[in-house]
């Protein structure tokens, strides 16, 4: 598995929209509708399942546009 770094800019800015709707429906309604949602929308499952399930690796603010700095 690849490993995810939070620093890296979203490159699929639909999936991206759909996930951060997503996780509005969890945030409201819980776990089970934000999943069906993104599963019916076209999210990846083990996308849905990591970001539903791991809230550390919300991302904090929007990076879509930004790139991330090279260190």
């Amino acid at each position: 598995m690849v490993e995810q770094c939070n620093k890296d800019a979203r490159t699929d800015l639909v999936t991206a929209g759909q996930v951060d709707e997503g996780l509005k429906l969890c945030a409201r309604y819980g776990v089970h509708p934000a999943l069906l949602f993104m599963e019916q929308v076209g999210v990846p499952r083990p996308v849905a399942l990591r970001v539903l399930c791991s809230p550390h690796h919300f991302r904090q603010r929007d990076r879509r546009r930004t790139p991330r700095t090279q260190a």
